[in-house]
C-alpha cells in the first residue's frame, strides 16, 4: 500500500524497482540473487518497508542500470513525501480534536489568540497545552475521548492556572 493523505502521495522507489523488474521480466527471486540480498529484504525494499541505503543505491546500479545518485534522489524525494503525509495525516486527526475545544471562549479569556483561521488556531492550542501535537493530551491522560466540551474547557482552565502558577513562582522567586 502506497502511504497518502488527503493531498499528498509517497511513492517508495521499490514502486520504481518492481517497474523495472516488469521490464527485465525478472522475478524477485532472481532479483534478490542478484543483488545479494534476500528476498525478504527485497520485497521490504520494494513496498518501502525498509529505507534504501546508499549501499543498496550502488548495488541497483551495477544490477538495473540506474545511477545510484538516482536511486539516492528517489529515497530522499519518497522519506520527505513520508514524513509530510504522516504530519497531514496527524493534523487531520488533530483538527478534529481542536474543533472540540471552546475556542472562542478561551480566547475571550485571553488564553489563546483571537482567530478564525484554523491553523492558527491548532498551532495556538499546541502552544497553550505546551505539547507537539494535541493527540498527546490523551496519552498524557489530559483527556478521553468520551470528554465533552465542559471538560475540555475544565482541563483548558486547569492548564491556565498551572501557567500562571508557573508564571508567579518565578515572579516570586526573583
Amino acid at each position: 500500500m502506497i502511504p497518502h493523505s488527503n493531498q499528498t502521495i509517497a511513492v517508495p522507489p521499490g514502486f520504481t524497482i518492481k517497474e523495472q523488474l516488469n521490464n527485465r521480466q525478472m522475478s524477485q527471486k532472481e532479483f534478490a540473487v542478484r543483488m545479494d540480498m534476500s528476498e525478504k529484504h527485497i520485497s521490504h525494499l520494494i513496498t518501502g518497508k525498509v529505507e534504501l541505503t546508499f549501499d543498496v543505491a550502488q548495488r541497483l546500479e551495477s544490477v538495473l542500470g540506474v545511477p545510484a545518485r538516482i536511486w539516492s534522489e528517489l529515497e530522499l524525494r519518497y522519506q520527505e513525501r513520508l514524513a509530510q503525509v504522516r504530519r497531514e495525516l496527524s493534523d487531520e486527526s488533530e483538527a478534529k480534536l481542536a474543533q472540540k475545544f471552546p475556542y472562542k471562549e478561551m480566547a475571550e479569556r485571553g488564553w489563546v489568540e483571537n482567530t478564525d483561521d484554523q491553523a492558527r488556531r491548532l498551532k495556538n492550542l499546541r502552544s497553550f497545552f505546551e505539547v507537539a501535537n494535541l493527540d498527546a493530551l490523551y496519552t498524557l491522560g489530559t483527556l478521553k475521548a468520551t470528554d465533552d466540551e465542559q471538560t475540555l474547557f475544565d482541563v483548558a482552565q486547569k492548564q491556565f492556572l498551572k501557567i500562571e502558577q508557573r508564571k508567579n513562582a518565578i515572579t516570586n522567586s526573583d
